[in-house]
């Protein structure tokens, strides 16, 4: 006996994008940020259709908030419609986001024998049930949970019960917070928990990179990234079973606008005007490494390296580089931001020894201690400042420690300047 599955995850209908003003008054990206969760969708469904399998599970998070807009519950229904009409069953959890109270009875009235379930609004919270191929076989044991409320604090696992029959194929459906402090208020168990209810598969919902516990925990992540921390292809899984074993576990993409970061170590170029086919090389690799449904990449660049152009690479430099991109790759590649990690290239044994104004500024830019002293007294004096700026701790490490970096690099490029200027007066 066989059957297969599509799983799908964090959907967010009605989510915007975020993080990319830059692009506001681009008339393609405009159109992209508008349509590409939704076809997104509509491609993951048409790919379970066209792979006619036998069901489709949906982990939560569906829609971004519990006051859903009336397109983006047009946009879930008619997918829904689509699946049930290929005779394919729809089984969906409520996350966090979307919990089962925020869905309205009068849009989605199915009743319980309908094809489409949507766990604890058609049926109870917690669903048990026997899965049946298109042949009519049972193949497999559905256990599943929906959010009620948009916290759920307890063990979801509570709720679940473990495997009594070995000879059937059991899949847990589940939005939750896997492996984090037990205070989470998304449902928080761990990985040894999940394991211990000898399940064949987890479709789990709620981290938005997709991610590979191993072959039986996965978190599908969402289908379309909305933000520059969402890098990466997203997709749905496509899972195929045969004789209560998985034969085939992919990872098909399905985004539309794909967010990546690139790091381009530019120490061995010695002409600006090179850094542009550097950049294409690299871009080629990362856009061309799968044939997708992927309109348009969003490209963060970070240039390494040493390089004795350091003080060139500045804003003109910056945005000829991007237009050249953009125009070059037919409008396929957006440049979002460069971030020049780059040190200027200079003989620092030779800065060492210098006695002058240039070696002064030098063991300034090498001595951490008092680099960090002059940055503790400035965080003293705007400390309310930056108390406003609502920083988590960890964005706050991340930035600070930029401006640590970013001191130093700006002093040695100082000495670069200043030794330069000397060796010409000499």
């Amino acid at each position: 006996m066989s059957f297969s599955f599509i799983h799908i995850s964090d959907i967010h209908l009605g989510r915007p994008f975020s993080g990319l003003s830059k692009f506001a008054y681009d008339e393609k990206i405009n159109y992209l940020y508008k349509t590409s969760v939704e076809k997104a969708f509509y491609n993951a469904i048409e790919y379970a259709i066209i792979k006619n399998v036998d069901f489709v599970f949906i982990a939560g998070d569906t829609f971004d908030s519990d006051e859903q807009d009336f397109s983006s519950k047009l946009i879930l229904k008619e997918g829904l419609k689509k699946l049930a009409d290929a005779d394919i069953d729809v089984y969906l959890i409520c996350g966090n986001h979307d919990c089962v109270n925020s869905y309205n009875k009068n849009t989605f009235n199915y009743d319980i024998d309908s094809k489409i379930k949507i766990i604890g609004l058609n049926t109870p919270k917690y669903l048990d049930i026997d899965l049946y191929n298109k042949n009519g076989e049972k193949v497999a044991c559905l256990h599943s949970l929906s959010f009620t409320d948009e916290k759920m604090n307890e063990n979801p696992l509570n709720y679940f019960s473990k495997v009594t029959d070995n000879n059937t194929f059991n899949i847990g459906l589940l939005h939750c917070d896997l492996n984090a402090d037990a205070i989470s208020p998304y449902a928080p168990c761990n990985i040894n928990e999940l394991k211990s209810f000898g399940y064949d598969y987890w479709a789990l919902g709620h981290i938005h990179v997709p991610s590979l516990n191993d072959d039986t925990i996965q978190y599908a992540g969402t289908i379309q990234g909305r933000n520059t921390k969402e890098t990466g292809p997203h997709g749905i899984r496509y899972i195929k079973v045969e004789n209560n074993k998985i034969i085939k576990n992919n990872f098909i993409p399905m985004d539309i606008i794909r967010f990546e970061d690139i790091d381009i170590d530019i120490s061995f170029i010695n002409d600006t005007t090179d850094v542009l086919s550097k950049i294409e090389d690299e871009l080629y690799k990362v856009t061309n490494q799968d044939k997708n449904l992927c309109e348009l990449f969003l490209i963060r660049l970070n240039l390494t390296g040493y390089t004795k152009f350091y003080s060139e690479l500045n804003d003109e430099f910056y945005n000829v580089i991007a237009d050249r991109i953009k125009t070059n790759s037919y409008n396929k590649i957006y440049i979002s931001q460069i971030i020049n990690e780059t040190i200027p290239n200079i003989d620092e044994n030779i800065l060492k020894e210098d006695e002058g104004i240039v070696g002064k500024v030098y063991n300034t830019a090498i001595n951490q201690d008092i680099i960090q002293k002059v940055y503790s007294e400035t965080e003293e004096k705007y400390k309310n400042h930056i108390a406003s700026c609502n920083f988590t701790q960890q964005d706050y490490n991340s930035f600070a420690q930029n401006i640590l970096q970013k001191s130093k690099e700006e002093c040695l490029n100082l000495c670069s300047f200043l030794f330069e200027s000397e060796s010409k007066e000499d």
